[in-house]
């Protein structure tokens, strides 16, 4: 039984984590190739320019025809037309000036800190389990530990793409799809969050009526 428990959350540990690399890869990313340009300008004594990269998600406007942005086939030199839902922006720099640009830096910074208390919250109780320790007030507490902090997760997510958005439309004005929050929600912490709080409030009444059962016997 215990083997069947710990395959499970494996795969709620995997599922955390794929849902983060893509976003951790791309900073992973361009932090790297931001670094080795600079470095490779430095040893030839020249000054460059780094793009300003954020992250912004988009959606198309009801003109399937009019044209949003194009990549280049590779294979024969055609240029094809693309309608994007999640994008790296290089933002002007004028739409970063004051604190605004800092706060969305702060709470990308919670972000990660939020994720790594969930990680943590998430591996205890799972060593609470495997010591035969199930239903007990201690994992309920975890289990809403665990869930408040998937939720202040998600929300510091929500804020960071929310708030680059809404920077990005004061400077720019895109040309066949608008700014939009929809595809955030297809992340799955939210509903991470809300389980865990389920299971917690399960817990609870679950040890609330066996603790009700052993006064009355």
């Amino acid at each position: 039984m215990k083997t069947k428990l710990n395959i499970f959350c494996i795969c709620i540990i995997a599922t955390l984590l794929l849902s983060a690399s893509g976003i951790v890869s791309l900073f992973i990313q361009l932090v790297v190739g931001g670094f080795k340009a600079g470095w490779e300008a430095g040893m030839r004594g020249e000054n460059i320019e780094l793009p300003n990269y954020q992250m912004i998600y988009t959606f198309p406007n009801d003109n399937i025809l009019e044209k949003t942005g194009s990549v280049i086939n590779a294979k024969d030199g055609s240029e094809l037309a693309i309608k994007p839902i999640m994008s790296l922006v290089d933002v002007p720099a004028v739409a970063e000036e004051g604190g605004f640009s800092i706060i969305i830096g702060l709470v990308e910074l919670a972000m990660i800190i939020g994720l790594v208390y969930t990680l943590a919250q998430f591996f205890k109780l799972i060593r609470n389990i495997n010591r035969g320790i199930i239903f007990d007030w201690q994992n309920v507490k975890r289990l809403r530990k665990l869930g408040f902090a998937l939720l202040v997760t998600f929300g510091c997510y929500f804020f960071s793409i929310a708030g680059t958005n809404y920077m990005l439309s004061e400077v720019v004005m895109l040309k066949g799809c608008e700014s939009s929050i929809l595809f955030i929600f297809a992340d799955p912490t939210l509903i991470l969050a809300f389980v865990s709080l389920l299971v917690a409030e399960i817990f609870a009444i679950g040890l609330k009526m066996q603790e009700e059962q052993e006064l009355t016997i």
